[in-house]
């Protein structure tokens, strides 16, 4: 997770709304060196958004059409579909998702596997480090690391992206718990999962910036932002320092 980016764009959950994200990278795009999406690419939020098939095709060819490296990463949304996808499960199956969410529909994944790249899923990751902040799709937590340090936190994306690539049949406490802060019956969220306001902690020795919890607002506790507008806020990372920008929410 080594990181050398000076100018680092951030963009939070993107729920099939291409035309924002790429309203963004126009604006913003020739400027980066680095840009990193925080998951959740699926389950349109606003009416806006494309059809899956579209948003696939989009997601595919995004590295090739801008010069700066991007780190995609995984969310609560895309789980169900990777795990049908990882284990070719047909939509009719009676076999339950153990990833599932109020707005999987398993008949999508049928238009994922056949216009998403390979390359792209590949590509995903369950966190990324960049200028001395951790980013992930809802929160690392003192409770996902063996060892508090740097060392932990290496050990845990090295067990992170193994399940990334291949989800196992059974949730993960670290990956994919749901806390009761969210229906759930774990005792606490994963790093796709956990809620900002009743479960995220800033505690670790690194600040993070998350999406997830949808806010009206940029939301910040302690050094840790949750930028998560619903397709309004990003964020740039220069030098280590974070600026939040908007676009007009739609």
């Amino acid at each position: 997770m080594n990181d050398s980016s000076h100018h680092c764009l951030v963009i939070p959950d993107i729920h099939q709304n291409v035309r924002w994200i790429e309203s963004i990278l126009q604006k913003e795009g020739a400027a980066a060196d680095r840009i990193v999406i925080l998951g959740d690419y699926f389950d349109p939020k606003v009416e806006s958004a494309t059809d899956v098939s579209e948003t696939c095709i989009y997601l595919s060819g995004l590295q090739k059409s801008n010069s700066a490296p991007i780190t995609f990463l995984v969310g609560n949304h895309d789980l169900p579909y990777l795990y049908d996808l990882h284990h070719r499960r047909s939509p009719n199956t009676s076999d339950p998702n153990p990833y599932l969410n109020g707005a999987y529909n398993p008949y999508l994944s049928e238009s994922i596997k056949q216009h998403l790249s390979p390359a792209f899923l590949d590509q995903l990751e369950p966190f990324a480090f960049a200028q001395g902040w951790i980013l992930s799709h809802a929160g690392v937590h003192l409770r996902h690391l063996v060892t508090h340090d740097r060392a932990g936190l290496d050990a845990l994306h090295s067990s992170l992206k193994a399940q990334v690539v291949n989800l196992p049949h059974r949730r993960t406490a670290e990956l994919a718990a749901i806390g009761t802060a969210r229906g759930g019956c774990d005792e606490h969220g994963g790093i796709v999962w956990q809620d900002w306001f009743k479960e995220f902690e800033d505690t670790l020795d690194w600040p993070q910036i998350v999406g997830h919890t949808i806010i009206p607002e940029p939301n910040q506790k302690g050094r840790s932002w949750d930028l998560d507008t619903k397709n309004g806020s990003y964020g740039i990372l220069a030098n280590g320092k974070l600026e939040i920008r908007c676009l007009p929410k739609e």
